[in-house]
C-alpha cells in the first residue's frame, strides 16, 4: 500500500495544529496549578500562623481578664474606667477578638462557631453569672475555642497540602 504525500502533509499539519492549540491550554493549566501551590498555599500558611498566634493570645487574655474580673465587685464599666491597667487589658482583648473576626470566613461553620465562642466569653466578662466563678466559665470557653481552632487549622492545612 502506497501512502500519498498529501496524506503525510495533512497528518503533519494536523499534528502541528493540535500541538499549537493544546500547548497553551496545557501551559495555562500548569501555571494555574503552580500559582495555587506557590501563592495560595503560602498565603494560607501565613494565615494559619497568624491565627494560631492570635488564638493563643486571645485565650491568655481571656484568662487574665477573668482573673482580674473575679476580684472586682462593681459593674464592669465602672471597674474598667477606674483602673488604667484593666482598661488596657480589656482593650487588647477586644482588639484581638476583632482581628480574629476579620480573619474568619462567615460562611464556614467552624468559623461561625469560633466567633460565637469569642462573643460568649466577652459577654461572660461583661456580666458574669452571680452563682459561680467567672474564671471557670472562661476556662471552659477557652478550651472550646482551642478545640474549634484546631479543627479550623487542620482543615486549612489539608488545603495547603492539596495546593489550594
Amino acid at each position: 500500500m502506497e501512502i500519498k504525500p498529501e496524506w503525510i502533509t495533512l497528518v503533519t499539519a494536523s499534528t502541528a495544529l493540535i500541538a499549537s492549540i493544546a500547548g497553551p491550554f496545557v501551559n495555562t493549566r500548569i501555571a494555574k496549578f503552580q500559582f495555587n501551590a506557590d501563592v495560595l498555599s503560602v498565603n494560607r500558611q501565613k494565615w494559619i500562623e497568624t491565627m494560631r498566634d492570635l488564638v493563643a493570645s486571645l485565650t491568655s487574655q481571656f484568662l487574665t481578664v477573668a482573673a482580674i474580673r473575679q476580684t472586682v465587685e462593681e459593674p464592669t464599666s465602672i471597674a474598667i474606667a477606674r483602673d488604667p491597667e484593666l482598661f488596657r487589658r480589656v482593650e487588647n482583648l477586644l482588639r484581638t477578638v476583632s482581628k480574629i473576626e476579620l480573619m474568619l470566613n462567615p460562611l464556614e461553620q467552624d468559623h461561625q462557631r469560633l466567633n460565637v465562642l469569642m462573643r460568649e466569653a466577652v459577654d461572660q466578662l461583661r456580666s458574669p453569672p452571680p452563682e459561680s466563678g467567672i474564671e471557670d466559665h472562661i476556662e471552659i470557653i477557652s478550651r472550646d475555642i482551642t478545640r474549634v481552632s484546631q479543627a479550623i487549622f487542620k482543615c486549612e492545612w489539608l488545603r495547603v497540602k492539596r495546593g489550594k
